[in-house]
């Protein structure tokens, strides 16, 4: 019986899937988002309560999309947990194929990120291209975001796979 090489164990993972825990982003987080860079500064839609209370079409103010998708590191990491044993210092994020802002979400909504391995292709100087299709749902099940979520995985996060004393 020949054992599965790193590689193989890593592509044995397409077609699993898997769901965070519930996470809420708060109005102070919205709010030291837009200060820190930006994204939604000014805008009342994301900073004033009680004028998107009442001029809004959401109830209230929403989550840049931004922040959404700064979430997504925490929250892949938890819906796919102990990928293989897979050592996340050597797989480097290589960005989005897709990424698409679907529907708002009010800010204090409970949310959570469903992830599925997509694919995994080896790459020409070594390692592999690991896409994700990642979606942030709320508790009610209206999708915010929708991804094709990659990470280079390197050589050496191949050869952590399966490897005693790496952290799931």
């Amino acid at each position: 019986m020949t054992q599965e090489n790193p590689y193989q164990r890593l592509l044995a993972t397409v077609g699993e899937q898997g769901y965070s825990e519930w996470h809420v982003i708060t109005q102070d987080q919205v709010a030291r988002h837009a200060e820190l860079c930006g994204d939604g500064a000014d805008e009342w839609i994301h900073l004033d309560p009680q004028r998107a209370a009442h001029d809004a079409p959401y109830g209230g103010t929403i989550v840049q999309g931004f922040l959404q998708v700064a979430h997504l590191i925490k929250l892949g990491a938890e819906a796919i947990r102990g990928l293989q044993g897979l050592d996340q210092n050597y797989a480097l994020n290589y960005g989005f194929d897709r990424l698409r802002f679907v529907r708002p979400m009010p800010v204090g909504s409970r949310f959570r990120a469903n992830v599925r391995i997509a694919s995994v292709s080896p790459r020409a100087q070594g390692g592999c291209l690991l896409m994700q299709e990642v979606s942030l749902e709320m508790e009610n099940g209206d999708t915010t975001l929708v991804a094709q979520w990659l990470s280079f995985v390197s050589p050496q996060a191949l050869a952590s796979i399966g490897t005693p004393g790496h952290a799931h």
